[in-house]
């Protein structure tokens, strides 16, 4: 089976003119995936609800307390400043804090937070009522659930974060409100501020019980050890002096340390009933959060860039793949090596030149229309090809000389194997090479179907044969144009009466005939697959010459239509590939 083009062989490396000629030559599908992509893009951000985000910072000081109370500083500790953030973090999205936020705000009877029964216990609670109020019953209250279920939003729409190495928190919440997501997000820090105050309140009170009851045992003991010690100044005992002595003194050491034991529990406990009486946090709110003024997501610029990004690769990606599949003809060496003709050289897509000189680029279609057609053979009789063009016609007049051996009168067939290949744009740069190289030359329209030439020429050329033969001088229109005779089509000299054959008589009565007048004829054939009638003008060329599109034209149609040239008699001189992009010749290299 016949491979593709692309690549011509495996060594082959692909450089910067290869991909700018592949997204040049499938622009038309990148564009339509990038319009598709594009076009969801902006769906999306029409139906998408804006999500506004609202963001409040608060610091912590395990100083604080100690400051306030004009307290030492709270000695370092082994937990790290990155423990201590994160285990604040955690509290700020525990279900107290949330549940604090609900309940003061009443979250759960707005709209963002509200749920109904899904379609699915809709149906399910209009068929079996029953059973469904006693599942409901088991798993617990209506208002728990939904409580539940708010809870679940609301964590989802919490997020923290740690502002780089400081002990400063940023607290966000989204919402389809700005107003609700900065007040949301103040609430929470302050939810969490009354969180950590409840909770040191509530320790310094089981703290303060503690001490309560110790202090308590500790004065019985001291009361006691300062009774034992003044019975035994006023009682005495029956030891010795120095035994007496020591033995005091053993008595008011101990109860000298139950008095100071007293003393330090009982500063603890008064330290205790001030942060029981004035709680405060070691944390605080350093900025409050305000409403946005902008949605948060989504970022439209972010979502049709990426929307642009997509389509490209996609688009990119699709024409790969069906690269691999394709058939056309792409280069000389094709022509050659694949489709078996001898190649005779190449044109540049003409239409190119308004690219740049009116500044549009066929974006959708890459078949010329009737008008542009026209304005290509216009600039072809006007002699305003470029210079590249120019030098592309001689090697083919020279290519086909060498081949030719130069005869005296040539009759050279241009026939493409499909309609709106550039048969017609050929035959005319070709007759317009041989004008100009010195050469009477004569430019016959044998298309009934299609007389752009006929109808676009008729009036620029210096010469006119008529069907009949007669010849008819004519002053060209504009400076520089062709000296070129053209026979027109002879369709509109025939009567509704004359048949194809008399048609194709008189056809080649005037090809005949221009032999003796002229050195070089030009036949412009109608397609090869469009219909049969080139078949009756091929025993009077002599040589027949197939265009082939660039990447339009397959390998299979070149080469039926070799085929269809061949059991027609027709003596084959080569192939010239037709509107080849500027930029894909610098990949034949």
């Amino acid at each position: 089976m016949i491979q593709p083009h692309y690549p011509e062989s495996n060594d082959k490396v692909f450089g910067v003119w290869d991909i700018a000629a592949f997204l040049l030559e499938n622009r038309k599908t990148i564009a339509v995936f990038i319009a598709g992509t594009v076009s969801a893009a902006v769906v999306y951000l029409l139906l998408a609800t804006p999500i506004f985000v609202a963001t409040t910072s608060v610091l912590i000081d395990p100083n604080r307390g100690a400051e306030l109370f004009n307290a030492a500083p709270m000695p370092a500790t082994m937990t790290s400043d990155q423990s201590r953030v994160e285990s604040q973090m955690e509290v700020i999205k525990s279900d107290r804090v949330a549940n604090s936020v609900i309940s003061r705000l009443k979250l759960e009877q707005r709209q963002e937070f509200a749920t109904g029964p899904s379609l699915v216990q809709t149906l399910l609670a209009r068929i079996t009522p029953t059973s469904t109020a006693s599942a409901a019953g088991e798993a617990g209250p209506p208002d728990t659930t939904q409580f539940r279920e708010v809870a679940s939003r609301f964590a989802g729409k919490l997020s923290t974060k740690r502002i780089g190495q400081s002990l400063v928190i940023e607290i966000s919440f989204s919402s389809a409100d700005p107003n609700s997501s900065a007040e949301i997000a103040n609430e929470i820090a302050e939810s969490f501020i009354r969180t950590i105050v409840e909770a040191k309140s509530k320790l310094a009170e089981e703290q303060g019980k503690w001490l309560s009851g110790r202090l308590e045992t500790l004065q019985q003991q001291a009361f006691e050890a300062a009774r034992r010690v003044n019975r035994f100044r006023s009682v005495g005992d029956s030891l010795s002096s120095q035994d007496a002595r020591a033995k005091l003194e053993e008595l008011e050491s101990i109860a000298t340390s139950y008095r100071r034991m007293y003393d330090d529990f009982q500063r603890q406990y008064n330290e205790t009933l001030q942060r029981i009486s004035y709680p405060d946090a070691d944390v605080r709110i350093i900025s409050r959060a305000s409403a946005p003024l902008g949605k948060s997501s989504p970022r439209t610029t972010l979502v049709l860039a990426f929307a642009v990004i997509l389509g490209g690769l996609s688009g990119t990606a699709f024409a790969a793949v069906r690269l691999t599949g394709d058939r056309t003809v792409r280069s000389l060496t094709q022509l050659s090596t694949t489709v078996g003709v001898t190649p005779l050289g190449a044109i540049n897509d003409l239409s190119e030149a308004s690219i740049w000189r009116e500044g549009k680029l066929r974006w959708f279609s890459r078949n010329a229309t009737t008008q542009d057609v026209a304005g290509t053979l216009s600039r072809i009789a006007a002699g305003r090809l470029s210079t590249s063009v120019k030098i592309d016609l001689r090697r083919i007049r020279t290519t086909i000389a060498s081949l030719t051996a130069n005869p005296d009168v040539l009759c050279i067939g241009v026939i493409a194997c499909c309609e709106g290949e550039g048969s017609t744009t050929v035959a005319t740069c070709l007759a317009n090479e041989y004008t100009r190289s010195g050469a009477r030359t004569i430019l016959v329209d044998s298309c009934a179907d299609s007389r752009t030439l006929s109808q676009e020429l008729v009036a620029r050329t210096a010469t006119k044969t008529q069907p009949d033969g007669r010849q008819e001088s004519e002053q060209a229109v504009e400076p520089g144009a062709l000296a070129l005779a053209l026979l027109p089509s002879t369709e509109s000299y025939l009567q509704p009466s004359e048949t194809n054959r008399l048609l194709t008589e008189r056809t080649a009565e005037v090809l005949t005939e221009s032999r003796l007048e002229f050195e070089r004829i030009i036949v412009d054939l109608p397609a090869l697959l469009s219909s049969d009638h080139w078949k009756l003008l091929i025993p009077y060329v002599d040589q027949v010459i197939i265009v082939v599109d660039f990447g339009k034209t397959t390998v299979d149609q070149t080469r039926d239509g070799l085929i269809e040239l061949n059991l027609a008699g027709g003596k084959v001189l080569g192939a010239v590939l037709n509107r080849v992009p500027a930029i894909a010749r610098k990949t034949w290299s």
